[in-house]
């Protein structure tokens, strides 16, 4: 759907990808050089805390999503994110995130779930696919698994909902490259421009009638760990605090407004394209 204009605060909501070891040891592969592949790590060391400080300082309830491997390693981790009262969402495991058919895939999404909730205490309210790959099946399947949303989109301005059958709905929370830190680090561009593009886009989804998804990443090559790149956020989070123009809120808040108001649409049928 195209966002109307409107005169009212813009939703601008936070989420953070905490990647640790599971990528990193994949990329390492046999030879398990994890001194070259220890990005991860460090968010988890210095980065996961820079960031919950600056959140902490502005207000800030993100949404922190970690695959179920990691959370199974880190749960003094998961615990400390819960304490300060963030949401702990599912990213997709290294097997999941190739987006295979069959029901292979969807078993390791609800091993994946119940994984994730052994580690919580409570199931897992978000979903997000790795890159994006995430297949019609898997829709269905998250709603059929008690997902209240999913955020692997990437194809509009304002959140919408999916009707995926059986009377169930998924919200759709779209990301946006230009509002996440990878899209800049990894290209090594500096902390400057990034913040430059991020406010750039977050007026422009303000005066479209919008909404601002700031997508952040822990590690400490693509991300937003290392201190000169978490001053890009705390002064970003400021400015969204001080402008009239934005309303910052937790996804979970955002979800239950989206909800009520939306009207659910069809899962497209890929399959006839």
């Amino acid at each position: 759907m195209n966002a109307a204009v409107t005169n009212a605060p813009s939703p601008f909501v936070v989420s953070v990808n905490l990647d640790v070891e599971t990528i990193d040891a994949a990329n390492a592969g046999a030879a398990g050089i994890f001194g070259r592949y220890s990005y991860g790590r460090y968010g988890a060391r210095e980065g996961v805390w820079r960031l919950l400080e600056v959140f902490d300082r502005h207000a800030v309830k993100a949404s922190v999503f970690i695959s179920a491997d990691d959370a199974r390693r880190h749960g003094a981790l998961i615990e400390a994110i819960m304490r300060e009262g963030h949401e702990i969402a599912l990213q997709a495991s290294p097997v999941s995130a190739q987006a295979p058919r069959g029901p292979a895939a969807l078993d390791a999404l609800a091993a994946d779930a119940e994984s994730l909730a052994a580690v919580t205490g409570e199931r897992p309210r978000g979903f997000r696919a790795t890159n994006g790959l995430l297949t019609r099946e898997a829709l269905v399947a998250l709603a059929e698994l008690g997902f209240v949303y999913d955020s692997s989109f990437q194809d509009d301005d304002a959140p919408y909902v999916f009707d995926t059958g059986g009377g169930r709905a998924l919200v759709e929370l779209p990301v946006f490259d230009y509002l996440t830190d990878s899209t800049f680090y990894a290209g090594r561009h500096t902390p400057d421009r990034a913040e430059i593009a991020f406010r750039e886009e977050a007026q422009a989804q303000a005066r479209a009638g919008g909404y601002i998804h700031l997508t952040l990443h822990s590690r400490g090559d693509i991300g937003s760990a290392r201190a000169v790149r978490a001053a890009v956020v705390d002064r970003l989070l400021a400015h969204a605090a001080a402008d009239p123009g934005f309303a910052l809120m937790s996804i979970g808040d955002l979800c239950a407004t989206v909800g009520v108001e939306a009207r659910p649409e069809p899962i497209p049928d890929w399959g006839a394209l």
